[in-house]
Parts: structure tokens; sequence; C-alpha cells
């Protein structure tokens, strides 16, 4: 299928993306120059019900104070119509997107319903790399026509930095936190998120979260049992787990296997070729 077109996308994702665009040609005309999809949604249409809405738009003007003030507005409607799934992103200029990410300047966005003005954690070159091969247009000039940065290395360091500091800490929190380490959702966002960090390592190629759980089944057969309850929990959420009487063996397996994960990944110490 490859990257979807509007018309393929769900049906909540258009009503949403519609709402947000007619809520900006009502509210701040001539402010949006174009609205773009990535994430998971880019790869295949992979949507499901866990999954997030990752939008970036693109603005004719850096939003002035009075401009982010009707955008608060703007998405707190938006959050209150649609409570799920969350609509996260930020917003640049077409400029910004031929640059490195770190010299983005603080600017508005939205992630979980809370919307304030800063550097958005969404602001970094795999966001940049998901847009520029995978992303979907809503409005504006076609994503494949716009100057998007695109550095390996820095795309490599950047990653494999997310492994060793942000999933290292997740790794820590859920010794401490065994109640929500065990839950299904845990499964999920780790058995599928942090090999999606290594499939990039390894490959060169960035993919979806169930993208991420096929790859995972194959390079690690060994720990097929929890890659399987990730892809469950996200794709078959009504199906039997075969972790139901014994959620804590559910969490000694993540853990075991997203520290083989990281490990893994941290190891890989240079770009793949591609």
């Amino acid at each position: 299928m490859g990257v979807p077109t509007r018309d393929e996308l769900p049906d909540v994702v258009r009503d949403v993306c519609g709402s947000h665009l007619a809520l900006l040609d009502e509210r701040l005309p001539g402010l949006l120059d174009g609205l773009h999809l990535h994430g998971s949604i880019g790869f295949d249409g992979e949507f499901h019900g866990g999954s997030d809405i990752d939008f970036v738009a693109v603005t004719t003007r850096r939003p002035t104070e009075a401009d982010v003030e009707v955008l608060r507005e703007v998405h707190g409607e938006l959050a209150r119509r649609w409570p799920e799934p969350d609509y996260d992103g930020f917003y640049v200029l077409e400029s910004d997107l031929a640059g490195a990410p770190g010299d983005v300047p603080e600017g508005p966005g939205v992630l979980h319903q809370w919307f304030d003005v800063g550097i958005h954690c969404d602001l970094k070159e795999i966001t940049w790399r998901e847009l520029r091969d995978h992303g979907i247009t809503l409005r504006g000039k076609h994503i494949r026509d716009i100057a998007i940065a695109s550095d390996d290395t820095a795309l490599h360091d950047s990653t494999r930095e997310n492994l060793d500091t942000f999933w290292r800490s997740q790794l820590e929190a859920m010794e401490h936190h065994p109640r929500e380490a065990s839950l299904p959702q845990a499964a999920e966002w780790g058995a599928l998120g942090a090999p999606r960090l290594v499939h990039l390592l390894v490959t060169g190629q960035p993919t979806s979260k169930s993208g991420a759980g096929r790859w995972a089944r194959e390079a690690y057969p060994h720990h097929r049992e929890i890659v399987e309850e990730g892809l469950r929990v996200r794709e078959r959420p009504d199906d039997p787990s075969t972790y139901a009487t014994d959620p804590g063996r559910r969490r000694r397996d993540l853990i075991a296997f997203m520290t083989e994960v990281i490990a893994d990944g941290v190891a890989v110490t240079e770009p793949a070729e591609r």
C-alpha cells in the first residue's frame, strides 16, 4: 500500500484534522500554510486503537502572542471533541524543515492535550525523516516538494542517545513501578517502541510500531512471546493473552527483552549503509 492518501485515512483521523483546519480557517485565516502527518500512520496507513495522530503544521509567519492564544483555544476545543486519540504536533515555518530540528526556535505545540510554547519533544531527526519519506499532506505544498533536512549521522546519533538515556530510564522506572509495568499497555509500548529505534539503527530505515514488532519477532526469537504480546495489544486487543494469569511474568519478560534490545542498539556505533 505504501504511504496512504488522504482518502485512505481512518475516519477519525480525517475528522480531527478536518476540524483543526476548519477552526484555523475560521479563527486565524492566513496563518496556516500546510498540514502534514507523520508517525506510524505513514507506514501503510497503520493506525490502531492506541495510536496517536502526529501532525506538523507549517505556518506563513511565526505566531504572535495573540495567535498563540487562539491556537490554545483551538486545541482545547479539539481535545473536548475528541478526548481520544491524542492529537500531537507543533507549528513551524517551511524554512525550519530545511535546517536541523535543533535549530528550530521555541514555538506553539501540543502533546497529550497539553498546549504550550517551547521546544517540543518531537522536534527531532526522526520526525524530519518520517516527514520526508512517509509524510502525508492534508493541505498545502506536497511534502515531497518541501526541502527537508536529512542527516544520517545525526539521525543515528540522536536515536542511539535516546536509547541510552530515555529508554534506560524507563527500564529503571519499571523496577520501581511493577504494577504499571505489568499492564498490557506496557508491553505494547516497550516491546514495540524500543525495537523500533533499534530497527532504525540496524537497517538505516524507520518503521512503524507494528513493523518494529514484526522485525523483532524474527531478530529476537527467544523473546517472541513478549513481542507477540505487544503486537496483540496494539492490533488485536480482544484476543486472549498468554499472560492473562501471570502479569508479573509479562513485566519480567518485557524488562529482559528491553534490556537486551537497548544494549544491542547502543552497541551500534556507526550509521547503517542504506
